[in-house]
């Protein structure tokens, strides 16, 4: 087990090490081709025609093509590790993965997502260290705005709706700003009832935090009238039963 562990944890470091030791390469390798490319037109005469003006357009799209697919492939490398070190538990260590993702693809929505679960466990984590504090409110920050982030770039993705609304309701105390995106995720989901009575049951808890215990008994109404899962039903029944006492 132990054997296993390290073998694991040596694959990660030299994953670590080709991605960031083949980035470092590669963009030398096209910054001195860019280099030499401005420097051979800076030596010529201008484009006189428009043939030569298109031919110098072509040749530099070809290099900006060059150069966004090594972004890309750079952005999958992080990314792939940053999953790795999640199913490890290394989010420390995910969430530098991540941000190195994020600066090569800023609009993945995905990434920003990961960032999120990984800030938001590394919150919850050694609490009793001394001055640990401000960095549990930086984490939770950071999981806050990651979240909304990926949900501005899709609205319809539906994974940070439901970890904003827990992020909310469990963790920071807001409740009236989870019930928009739990009731988003719920709408998303109705097809797959017992995914959306996980967040009826997240949904019930904001309502009943606001003073709404209506709203929160027609919760866990729908949680027993939907899902198949005894165990939901069971729980769903003594919350219901305590929304009134």
């Amino acid at each position: 087990m132990k054997k296993d562990y390290i073998i694991g944890c040596g694959v990660i470091v030299i994953i670590a090490v080709l991605i960031i030791g083949g980035s470092a390469i590669r963009k030398a390798q096209l910054n001195g081709q860019e280099a030499e490319r401005i420097a051979d037109i800076s030596n010529s005469k201008s484009p006189q025609t428009i043939d030569d003006l298109k031919k110098t357009i072509t040749a530099y799209e070809k290099q900006l093509d060059q150069l966004l697919k090594a972004s890309s492939k750079t952005a999958t490398y992080w990314k792939i590790l940053a999953t790795r070190l999640q199913d490890r538990g290394q989010h420390a260590e995910a969430l530098e993965a991540l941000q190195n993702a994020i600066e090569h693809a800023p609009e993945d929505t995905a990434l920003f997502y990961m960032t999120g679960i990984s800030a938001g466990i590394m919150a919850k984590s050694g609490v009793a260290f001394p001055g640990v504090e401000s960095r549990r409110q930086a984490y939770f920050s950071l999981a806050e705005e990651s979240y909304l982030r990926s949900i501005e770039l899709k609205p319809d993705y539906d994974k940070p709706l439901y970890a904003i609304g827990i992020l909310y309701a469990f963790e920071l105390d807001k409740s009236v700003e989870a019930i928009p995106y739990l009731e988003q995720y719920i709408t998303l989901n109705a097809k797959n009832p017992e995914g959306a009575a996980d967040a009826m049951f997240v949904l019930a808890r904001a309502y009943y935090a606001v003073g709404n215990n209506i709203k929160a008994a027609e919760l866990y109404d729908l949680i027993l009238n939907t899902s198949k899962n005894q165990d939901k039903h069971t729980q769903a029944a003594l919350l219901r039963q305590r929304v009134f006492n």
